[in-house]
This record gives C-alpha cells, structure tokens and sequence, in this order.
C-alpha cells in the first residue's frame, strides 16, 4: 500500500475513532462537551482561564475570619435563616467599598457563597444572590459566577472575578437548578 494511501486511512479510522468518542451535548440552554460518556463544561473551563489571566484584585479586601468586619458579615448570615444557620461558619470573606462576598459552612445544610451589601452600617444579604449546592456537571466557579452576576448586576466586577470558588465544593453532583430558598437552599 501506498504511503499517502495509508496515512488517509489512518487519518480517516483516527477522526471515526474520534467521532465515536466525542460529542457535543446540548443542557439548559448550553452546550457540555461529551468525552466516552463523561461531561465537561469546555466554555465554562475556557472562562475560567481567561478570568484568570485579566483579574485585577488590587480593590478587593480580603477579610481575616477573625476581623470585625468579617464577625459582622457572619453575625448577618447567622441571624437570617434560623435555626440552621446559628452553627454557620466562615470559610472566606472578600470585601470592595460596601460590597461583600462570604463563604459558609453550616453543620445541616450545604456550603454556601453568599452576597451582602451594607446599608447604613449593618451588613444585608442579598437574598437572590445565594449560592448553595452543586453546579455539576458545569465547571463550578463559572457557573456560580454567572448566576450571581445575574442575580447581582450591580457586584462590582472585582470583587466576585477574584473571590475563590472551591470546586470540589461546588462541583460535585448533579446540576440543581430551579428555584432558590432565602439562602440559596434548593429543595
């Protein structure tokens, strides 16, 4: 057989293999890409690298757990949903002018990011701008990104590209989507 002969049949048996292989999967308005069965979220993987490589955090303030500003944010989280979020504790709390972002564990419920805004000294959560659960199968920090983005246009830019979003925490799962409780609870 003939080199050129050969090298387009195994040019053609290497884009069939792939082909069977690989697929675009189209979910909630989107498209996961498909690889022997398992989803990955390319759009979402590709937004996160380039967030990355522009962020600028140099106007976001982050907030040691033990500050007073973060026993405020948390003392909000804890009076709002009772009595499961009295136990709540914080993983990390970002701030930018009278904007917070925090993150929390509770001993009952799901981890969750939450959004606050000060209003005449007293920290108020935004109760549409709550993240509990899993983003599964998207990639996490975009999808939670988007969602508070849209819950919160006003957010400054800043402070939600920079705030750490824990895949493992957030990634793990099947997708809930529908509607949110006062803390992002999902039922």
């Amino acid at each position: 057989m003939k080199r050129h002969v050969a090298a387009t049949l195994v040019g053609v048996l290497g884009l069939l293999i792939m082909d069977s292989h690989i697929d675009w999967v189209h979910q909630d308005r989107s498209s996961l890409l498909q690889v022997s069965g398992r989803l990955f979220d390319a759009r979402g993987w590709l937004s996160e690298r380039w967030r990355q490589m522009r962020q600028d955090c140099r106007s976001v303030q982050t907030q040691a757990i033990t500050s007073a500003t973060a026993e405020a944010v948390l003392q909000a989280i804890q009076a709002h949903s009772l009595p499961d979020s009295l136990q709540a504790e914080l993983f990390q709390v970002q701030t930018q002018g009278d904007w917070a972002m925090a993150e929390v564990a509770f001993k009952t419920l799901n981890p969750s990011i939450v959004v606050l805004r000060q209003l005449n000294g007293a920290w108020l959560i935004l109760d549409s701008a709550v993240w509990s659960g899993s983003a599964a199968p998207w990639h996490a920090a975009d999808f939670v990104r988007r969602y508070l983005r849209q819950q919160a246009p006003e957010l400054p830019e800043p402070l939600l590209a920079c705030f750490e979003i824990d895949l493992k925490r957030y990634g793990q799962g099947p997708a809930r989507l529908g509607p949110v409780s006062a803390l992002g609870l999902r039922p």
